[in-house]
């Protein structure tokens, strides 16, 4: 898909993130994780559409570049998403240790576009349902299926959540989907690693 440049208010949020072990302790983590790329990748009937955030340059200053999604209607997809840091050479593959680290991350699905665990309405285009689990059954959401639902164009933000124990205390659960619904992003453990909207259309 084409890249273009999008304008800061609806620009997709890059963060290096504190991708730490444990919160409490500012000494005790591993190095922030640097994200550049967030692909999300929609197969249907054995063909596949990618669609990518990409800041190249990480906080260089540059504007980051988005692909927005065009879909098909009334068709299921499943999706995944994909994290990289392109800064690296060869880019540095972060889904990876996203998976491996499941009961410390979860992928959230919002915005006005989409309705699904963590929220929507009935304007909503697309429907949204995990598709993974980490080890302890609680969602992660690098896997995924999408329903559209009808025709339009809205937007919908990809948020990659780090969620690290607390003093010891797993604070990731399996409704935390729920909370973001109710009380949105912030009210969550943790912090966010990157934040992303894109553009939706169902045609």
């Amino acid at each position: 898909m084409s890249n273009y440049n999008v304008p800061a208010a609806i620009a997709a949020l890059y963060l290096m993130s504190a991708c730490g072990s444990d919160v409490t302790d500012p000494h005790d983590h591993d190095e922030n994780e640097v994200i550049t790329t967030v692909r999300l990748t929609f197969t249907s009937g054995g063909s596949s559409l990618d669609f990518e955030f990409d800041d190249p340059d990480g906080d260089g200053g540059a504007a980051p570049t988005i692909d927005p999604i065009a879909l098909a209607a009334s068709s299921t997809y499943a999706v995944t998403v994909a994290f990289e840091n392109g800064l690296e050479s060869p880019p540095e593959d972060i889904t990876a240790e996203v998976r491996e680290e499941g009961d410390e991350h979860q992928v959230f699905f919002t915005g006005g576009a989409v309705r699904g665990p963590a929220g929507g309405s009935n304007a909503a285009l697309l429907d949204h349902t995990y598709a993974d689990t980490d080890d302890n059954g609680a969602p992660v959401g690098l896997e995924n299926t999408v329903v559209t639902i009808q025709p339009g164009t809205g937007s919908m933000t990809v948020t990659l959540r780090h969620l690290p124990p607390n003093a010891g205390t797993p604070v990731k659960t399996a409704d935390l989907a729920a909370t973001v619904a109710a009380s949105g992003i912030s009210a969550l453990p943790g912090g966010s690693d990157v934040s992303v909207t894109f553009d939706v259309t169902v045609q």
